[in-house]
């Protein structure tokens, strides 16, 4: 569980599709994640993002990073 002193931290950017995969991975794992830019990402993603690539972003709490890793290393290898 996230706390007041945890840094959040982008462990994923990409389309809402795939940022939308990676929550539900981490969230499995239990990994507490949130997706920024959702809605803005998938109807104005150039207004988020320089040129619109990788607008919408999945943050995590610092203190989960070397986990997230591991399994989105699973995830890059589909």
């Amino acid at each position: 569980m996230a706390t007041n002193n945890d840094t959040m931290m982008q462990v994923y950017a990409g389309s809402f599709n795939d940022a939308s995969q990676v929550q539900f991975l981490l969230e499995n794992e239990g990994i507490e994640s949130f997706i920024e830019n959702g809605l803005m990402g998938t109807i104005a993603p150039w207004q988020v993002s320089a040129g619109g690539v990788a607008p919408v972003k999945v943050m995590i709490s610092d203190k989960d990073m070397e986990k997230a890793i591991v399994i989105l290393k699973k995830f890059q290898n589909q």
